[in-house]
Order: structure tokens, then C-alpha cells, then sequence
């Protein structure tokens, strides 16, 4: 019996030591090859193959510190585990901005929600969890060299560094965060545009350009580079003609108004821009801009060697201010209706196509045509926007970065679309409507009393 009883303890003993050691083992092959499976119909949960494929590819660890609002922390850690499940290199922590404030100040947060991507010396913010700006965030810091933005300086230009009312250093630390190197250009001195520039930015001389500067920007603007200008209702006649000759964007005076402002509690003279055309720079951006007096933009309709596409517009209820010298403020005869153009994208035009000569004729000679420029330009009619005082309203530093990014992108960023849960209603049918209503209402109580009845009679019959 005592043989018998020690058998059975030791079968027990060497049963527990079995299950726990495959326990154990299963807990490890687990740990060392996590598998998910995503089913839902929109995949969810899953990352798109332009993701994968970066992601697979990393050359070593990067380092992501996440700040968002303590509302948002769980959506940022699911976020951030379905990037390390395809590889253990990303390596991410979450820190509270509020709790944490010297870590956010280190980092230069100026939103909840940003994100910072470190890979070496490389750095990058990217302002929320999606996954457009997470694996655009990845492809920044990856990059082996920095992209340069010069910011031309000597002709009353917005100042670069400073960081008082009128400066614009605030706006250069925007760049800075994305990654990019902002450096002052006196192209007075240089004569030319440095072969590493990546864009240059001329925010609205308070004198002419001269003619040596004209002649810089034009060659490389011509030659495949990338410009954005901005202009005031006071920057010189001859700088403002300049656009109507360079890039087909006229820019004849006055200052646009908006009584849309007075009634959101601003100023008259700062008009708020909430909607937007289609473009590349604002496509899904969805926060409101404003632009303290702004000069309206006007783009020839029929510029063949360039495409002009409109960024934004002021509202329905905006006009433009041509008399400058009237103390009435309202609408006046003289005055044009708006909306008024704040912004436009250029880019280059389509080549017209060769005409089809007659049968039995030879091709006629191809007319002379204004060669195409390579480059891109930005040009807005203000430049208050990225000043110190105005860039922290609501959208104006999202929207000054987003167009700096698509001047410089290279190609390789990456576009996801967002995706939708389907709508996709149950409609029955009048047959499948009466079938469940009988089904539910009649069909199914009756089993269930049958059931109780059958159960608690053989109970009672007991």
C-alpha cells in the first residue's frame, strides 16, 4: 500500500514538473515568436507592406519617445507594439508630457502627441501616431545626410535667428525638429545658390532684389530647384512684379479682409483660411490657418509652361482692400469679392504636343516656346504667418513645415491611406423579416418554457 501510495506521488510530482516545464517552454517560444493574426475585413491592426518593408530593413536600433496626452496613451502603445512586432530595433518609450515636463522641453515639444525619432545623430518629430507620419518619421532619421534649407537674408528679409515679435526663429526650430539644416543665406555676397540646397526660402524682402539676386534665384529655380517666397501688401512693387514674370503669380497690392475673423473674435485684417483646394501640400490637413494682412495672389490662367494650383483660399465672405489709404474698412466699389488666393503651388507644365501636319504636307516648323522651368515654388501672400507671434495659431507651423517637405521630399516617402471601417448594414427581407421575428419573439420563448416545464417536473417527480 505504502509502495502503491509513494507510486502515485511520484507520478504526480513528475506529472507537475512535466506541465510546468512545457509551460515554460511554450511561454518562451511565445516570447521569442510572438504571432498575430489580424481578421478584420479593413486589416486594421496590421501595417501597410511600404511599413513592413522599412521596417524589416533597419540598419540598427531607433530610438522613438512618444508624448502624448494621458487620454491617448493606450492608442500610441498599440501603435507603437504593432511597429515592434516586425522588428525588436524599434525600440520606443512613452513619456508624459505633463509629468515630465523637463524631458518634453529637452525634446522640444510643442504638441501633445509628438513623436521624436532618434537614430544616431539623426532626429525627427513627427506630430502624431498615424502611420503616414510614423514611417515617414523613420525614413527621416535613416537618411545618411541632412537636407539643407538656406534662408536668404541681407534685403530686409523676416530674421532667421531672432526670436522676438517680428523674427521667424521660432519657425526655424519647426524645421530644425523635422530634421532638416536651416541655414541664413546673403545672397548679395555668394552670388549663387549653394549646390546642397535642398529648398531656399525667401520670406518677403522689404527692398528690391537685386538684379545679381534676381538672376541666382531664377537659375536655380530653372534648373530643378526649389523656392518658397513670400510677399506683403508692403513688399516692393518690383519684387511682387518679379513673380508675375518668374512664375506666372501676379501679386497687385491691397490687403485681404475677413469679416468671418471679426466674428471668431480676431481682427479684421487676419483672414482665416479653414478649407482648402486640392493640393499636394494640404491634402488631409484638416486645422484652420490665419494670416495677419495678407496680399492677395492672382495665377495666369494661361501659363502654358507651368501648372498653378491654388494652397489656400480666404473665405466666401473675404474681400480685398485696395485703397490702402481709406479708414473705411467695408466693402467699397473698387474692391474685389473674394475668396482670395493666399497661397499657390507651382510646378512644371506639360510640353504642347507637336502639331499633326496636313497629308502630303511636310511638318511644319515648331514654334518657339518659352522653355519650361524644372523647379517648384510655394508663394504666399503673407508672411506674418511664420512670424513668432503668429506661427503658434492653430495650423500656421503644420502648414510652413508641410510645405518646406514637399519642396524637399526625395521620392521615397511614404502616402497610406487611412483605413475606414465599411458601412455595411443587414437589410433583411420581408420573408427573413417575418422568419425572425417568429423565430425570436415565438419560436425560441416557447423552447425555453418547454425546457423549464420538462426540467422542473422531473424535479418534482423526485
Amino acid at each position: 500500500m505504502k509502495r502503491r501510495n509513494a507510486l502515485l506521488t511520484t507520478n504526480a510530482l513528475v506529472s507537475a514538473v512535466l506541465v510546468a516545464a512545457l509551460l515554460v517552454g511554450l511561454n518562451y517560444l511565445a516570447a521569442e515568436h510572438h504571432v498575430r493574426w489580424d481578421l478584420t475585413a479593413t486589416r486594421s491592426h496590421s501595417l501597410a507592406p511600404q511599413t513592413i518593408k522599412v521596417l524589416q530593413t533597419l540598419p540598427g536600433p531607433v530610438q522613438v519617445i512618444a508624448f502624448p496626452s494621458a487620454d491617448s496613451a493606450p492608442s500610441y502603445i498599440q501603435m507603437l507594439q504593432t511597429y515592434q512586432y516586425y522588428n525588436k530595433d524599434f525600440q520606443y518609450r512613452i513619456v508624459d508630457p505633463d509629468r515630465s515636463p523637463a524631458q518634453a522641453q529637452q525634446y522640444h515639444i510643442a504638441t501633445y502627441g509628438q513623436v521624436v525619432f532618434q537614430h544616431g545623430s539623426a532626429s525627427y518629430t513627427a506630430d502624431d501616431d498615424s502611420e503616414t507620419n510614423l514611417t515617414n518619421g523613420l525614413l527621416h532619421v535613416l537618411q545618411t545626410a541632412k537636407k539643407t534649407v538656406y534662408v536668404i537674408q541681407g534685403e530686409g528679409e523676416v530674421a532667421l535667428d531672432d526670436f522676438t515679435r517680428t523674427g521667424m526663429g521660432t519657425a526655424k526650430q519647426a524645421l530644425t525638429d523635422k530634421g532638416y539644416d536651416v541655414q541664413g543665406l546673403v545672397l548679395v555676397q555668394t552670388g549663387r545658390i549653394p549646390a546642397n540646397a535642398s529648398a531656399v526660402i525667401l520670406p518677403s524682402p522689404s527692398k528690391d532684389l537685386l538684379p545679381q539676386e534676381e538672376a541666382a534665384l531664377d537659375a536655380y529655380y530653372r534648373g530643378g530647384g526649389k523656392l518658397l517666397i513670400m510677399v506683403d501688401p508692403q513688399t516692393p512693387a518690383a519684387t511682387r512684379a518679379w513673380l508675375a514674370t518668374a512664375f506666372h503669380v501676379s501679386a497687385p497690392g491691397g490687403i485681404v479682409l475677413d469679416p468671418v475673423s471679426r466674428l471668431l473674435g480676431g481682427d479684421l485684417a487676419v483672414p482665416i483660411a479653414a478649407q482648402y483646394p486640392p493640393n499636394d501640400i494640404t491634402a488631409n490637413f484638416n486645422l484652420a490657418t490665419a494670416f495677419p494682412v495678407a496680399t492677395p495672389l492672382v495665377p495666369d490662367p494661361k501659363a502654358a509652361t507651368v501648372t498653378l494650383t491654388p494652397v489656400v483660399k480666404s473665405s466666401d465672405q473675404s474681400y480685398v482692400k485696395v485703397n490702402l489709404e481709406s479708414k473705411d474698412p467695408g466693402f467699397q466699389p473698387g474692391d474685389v469679392k473674394g475668396p482670395a488666393v493666399l497661397a499657390v503651388e507651382v510646378t512644371p507644365g506639360t510640353p504642347p504636343p507637336a502639331p499633326t501636319p496636313a497629308p502630303g504636307k511636310p511638318p511644319a516648323p515648331k514654334p518657339a516656346s518659352a522653355p519650361i522651368p524644372k523647379g517648384s515654388a510655394v508663394l504666399f501672400g503673407n508672411s506674418s504667418f511664420i512670424k513668432n507671434t503668429a506661427i503658434g495659431l492653430v495650423g500656421n507651423r503644420d502648414l510652413f513645415v508641410s510645405a518646406v517637405a514637399w519642396l524637399t521630399q526625395s521620392g521615397d516617402l511614404v502616402s497610406i491611406a487611412p483605413r475606414t471601417s465599411p458601412f455595411d448594414p443587414f437589410i433583411s427581407s420581408g420573408p427573413q423579416g417575418r422568419y425572425l421575428f417568429i423565430g425570436s419573439v415565438i419560436v425560441l420563448p416557447l423552447v425555453l418554457l418547454f425546457m423549464g416545464g420538462t426540467i422542473y417536473f422531473q424535479r418534482k417527480a423526485l
